[in-house]
């Protein structure tokens, strides 16, 4: 695994995690999330960077999630929620970190911002209220994301991934 993609990775989770809490501190108030909310909680997929990353951490710090066994048939809700909780909270993907914020993103015509959030939140405020220093910039991060994804899979000895394949996240655990 090479670790000089992952450190980028990781440093580009610290910096949404960064964002988050800027994020945070300026939408409390119009926020419904909080520990317990699983609304945003499915059975998501990864690109290969993202999961190598996150198996890493999850062994490191959660072993006891990888003594597991995992559904044989996906579910929508994520399959490492227990008791309406993230059980790998620490190591959790880009996706789970930016959930519930307002994100701002180009739609498919690709000639208007649009704006997605969770619809328990800022159920009191109008789409006036954002603007570019209070939203995600979805696509700056996704496309920093895929970009660093493409380094790590062209990286890789056997190729056995393409740009665009992504992993069930549930893959973690293999029994």
């Amino acid at each position: 695994m090479n670790s000089e993609h992952i450190d980028s990775y990781l440093s580009l989770r610290n910096e949404i995690d960064a964002q988050t809490e800027a994020l945070w501190n300026q939408h409390h108030n119009n926020m419904a999330c909080k520990k317990g909310c699983d609304q945003c909680c499915l059975d998501f997929d990864v690109f290969p960077l993202e999961f190598d990353a996150i198996k890493k951490q999850v062994e490191r710090e959660y072993p006891e999630v990888m003594d597991r066994s995992t559904p044989k048939e996906p579910g929508e809700k994520c399959f490492f929620l227990t008791n309406h909780q993230c059980s790998l909270y620490n190591a959790r993907p880009i996706i789970c970190r930016t959930h519930g914020f307002p994100l701002l993103y180009m739609n498919e015509a690709g000639d208007q911002w649009e704006l997605s959030h969770c619809e328990l939140n800022f159920t009191q405020v109008d789409e006036d209220y954002f603007h570019e220093e209070n939203t995600y910039p979805q696509d700056t991060i996704n496309s920093k994301l895929f970009m660093m994804n493409k380094a790590y899979i062209n990286s890789l000895p056997d190729n056995s991934y393409q740009e665009f394949d992504l992993i069930p996240l549930r893959d973690l655990i293999k029994k």
